[in-house]
């Protein structure tokens, strides 16, 4: 019928004539009339997918029942941002689901079954061929992979970030920033969960997982450290957040609440307990300033306003004192307590280094970091409890992935560095650049925690992973230029 009225109007039946660009304006809108309820049907189960990763992707081990819930959730949201009618923004998620492509690429590789000949002599596999001689067990068709049945459910756990990109892909740019207040709000309801639990104590029934830090302040996840690093990537959402250009009334209540909530967000940081978390929250926090600042109109500061981002730092430092003085700086305690020459990281770092080499270049297979550090671990190093991750993600990437993940890793940063300058270098004042420069943060802050500890192998910081690097992405210089051009005409 469109084609019918195009050609029409061509004729002048109903008017003047009109020409080809009218025409295909007239396509494009009435194209986007038919699309909205899919589009909106697509938004709506982007946002119940986040949600979900919320409530049931807490955890980082594989084997917890909520990933019952998530993982075929996320495989269904996929299938419905695939098969909805609409067009999908594929150049906006590119380089990371080519990342990601890559590495779900090199677990299908670890899965291939290889004859015992060719098996025997990949590196690092020969002392298990030993061992197996001298019990007479006799070598099958093994795949690369020591620990198959973790591989497998590696790849299948890769489901949630896909389903996110996708998700992304298949919405307008603008519906992707609006994902910010739901991120915002839950990490905010975990805030709230975690003093729920701190007040039950060790035997809270508000913890969410079996194995957890009991008795700390994990709020939706099951370890302190990723809830640190959490609410410190809430800190620049915060500046982003209540920069959006809005209604003079509408903004000045934005602006405190965002105040509000970054001031409660300081002693939960404290509580957690977490040394690496304190880090990135210092990062967080003198970037989100620096962001917000950079972000506000100077017409919008008023005499009280300008007041507004030195009032924050000296309410900062009056509950940090607080949060001290009531004795429940368990973060700030572990920092000043540290003892280099204790520090377990340090100390396995050295077997970690062998280990990496050992089974380089081809890795000793994605979910077999656990059982193999008991091969490797020192008698000097024993203790009662186990060492679950290398609790360094990228030396545990090399050890699992071997050259293929090296690779990917380097392109990974290669691709962060080229978007940092782009992002950092741009003056424009648009929305996608504040988002573009908060994806920025919140990826760097990720990667800098998992030099420490392993907070992307959870479902809910993979997914916000996720988001951030579509923010990144999305992000087109040259576009924002068209627009405002077209905006001028």
């Amino acid at each position: 019928m469109l084609i019918q009225l195009s050609r029409a109007a061509l004729h002048g039946r109903h008017g003047p004539p009109i020409g080809p660009h009218q025409i295909w304006q007239m396509r494009v809108m009435a194209a986007q009339r038919e699309n909205r309820p899919f589009e909106t049907v697509r938004f709506g189960m982007l946002l119940a997918l986040l949600g979900a990763c919320f409530l049931f992707g807490g955890a980082s081990r594989n084997d917890v029942a909520s990933l019952l819930v998530l993982q075929p959730l996320a495989v269904i949201c996929a299938g419905t941002f695939l098969m909805t009618p609409g067009p999908m923004r594929w150049a906006a998620i590119k380089v990371p689901m080519l990342l990601l492509g890559a590495l779900a690429a090199t677990m299908i590789i670890q899965l291939v079954p290889l004859p015992p000949s060719i098996w025997s002599n990949l590196p690092g596999h020969g002392s298990f061929t030993e061992i197996a001689g001298i019990v007479g067990i006799e070598q099958p068709w093994r795949p690369i992979s020591l620990t198959p049945d973790r591989t497998l459910a590696s790849l299948v756990g890769l489901v949630t970030p896909f389903a996110v990109l996708v998700g992304l892909a298949s919405v307008p740019v603008e519906n992707t920033w609006k994902v910010l207040p739901l991120l915002i709000g839950a990490t905010a309801l975990s805030a709230l969960l975690a003093l729920a639990q701190l007040a039950g104590g060790q035997s809270s029934p508000l913890y969410f997982f079996d194995v957890t830090n009991q008795g700390s302040a994990v709020g939706f996840l099951a370890n302190r450290n990723h809830q640190a690093v959490l609410i410190a990537i809430t800190w620049p959402m915060l500046a982003v957040w209540a920069s959006v250009p809005t209604e003079p009334k509408q903004a000045a209540v934005k602006r405190w609440i965002a105040v509000s909530l970054a001031v409660f967000f300081l002693p939960m940081l404290i509580v957690t307990g977490s040394r690496a978390g304190l880090i990135v929250g210092t990062f967080g926090l003198v970037f989100s300033l620096l962001l917000w600042k950079r972000l506000l109109p100077k017409r919008s500061l008023g005499r009280w306003n300008r007041l507004l981002i030195p009032g924050i730092l000296a309410i900062a430092l009056c509950v940090i004192g607080a949060t001290i003085a009531l004795s429940r700086d368990v973060a700030v305690q572990r920092l000043t307590g540290i003892s280099f020459s204790e520090e377990s990281r340090l100390q396995y770092l050295p077997t970690l280094l062998d280990m990496a080499r050992d089974f380089f270049p081809v890795g000793a297979g994605f979910g077999s970091f656990e059982a193999l550090f008991r091969f490797y671990e020192p008698l000097e190093l024993l203790r009662p409890l186990y060492l679950n991750h290398a609790h360094n993600d990228l030396v545990e990437l090399v050890i699992s992935g071997g050259l293929p993940v090296t690779l990917v890793l380097v392109s990974l940063l290669l691709w962060v560095g080229i978007r940092a300058i782009t992002v950092l270098r741009a003056s424009e004042g648009s929305r996608a650049l504040a988002y573009g420069r908060l994806g920025l943060l919140i990826v760097i802050s990720m990667l800098v925690s998992s030099l420490v500890d392993y907070p992307l192998r959870t479902p809910l910081m993979s997914a916000i992973f996720a988001v951030a690097c579509g923010w990144l992405s999305a992000y087109d210089p040259g576009q924002q230029g068209h627009r405002r051009q077209a905006s001028r005409m």
